[in-house]
């Protein structure tokens, strides 16, 4: 991976921390014997940015001389050769695609199902040959959500037209 690609992806993993550290001014944080409903994103917003800020030095760290006469070369070339030269590209921006979709679904679908069909889609988009094992991942996860934050922490979901 390019410098300039390795620090442009280091500044949107800090932009979803700072995201999560945002969203945790909405709830309360309670103490830590009972701990709120902004703890969660809070320890998440701030592991992401930690580790954000940390691979962003280490990038601008080996940002050679080198790399920069390659990214002159590469910088006059179109997004869509881009893509068709680097497939893990394309397969990062359908993820990211997927997600966002998966994000605007939850609330019309339902948490639970839509997890689901995340998982399975997801699943499948990093290339597994068969249909078992990303159903069984999907249908795990999906449960063990249910059973963490439904029956165990009685934190309720987006229900959805399906369930």
């Amino acid at each position: 991976m390019t410098t300039r690609k390795e620090i442009a992806s280091n500044l949107v993993v800090i932009l979803f921390g700072a995201v999560f550290l945002s969203y945790t001014t909405r709830y309360p944080l309670d103490t830590w014997e009972s701990p709120g409903p902004a703890v969660f994103p809070l320890i998440l917003g701030a592991v992401l940015t930690i580790l954000g800020v940390g691979q962003l030095v280490r990038a601008l760290w080996k940002s050679t001389r080198k790399d920069h006469r390659e990214e002159q070369r590469d910088g006059g070339r179109s997004v869509r050769e881009s893509l068709l030269r680097n497939s893990g590209e394309g397969k990062a921006i359908r993820m990211i695609a997927i997600f966002i979709l998966y994000l605007l679904m939850m609330q019309w679908i339902g948490f639970f199902v839509s997890t689901f069909l995340f998982g399975i889609i997801s699943s499948r988009l990093t290339e597994t040959k068969d249909w078992g094992r990303p159903i069984a991942l999907s249908a795990g996860l999906t449960l063990f959500c249910y059973l963490l934050f439904e029956v165990w922490l009685k934190l309720s979901f987006p229900r959805g037209v399906l369930f």
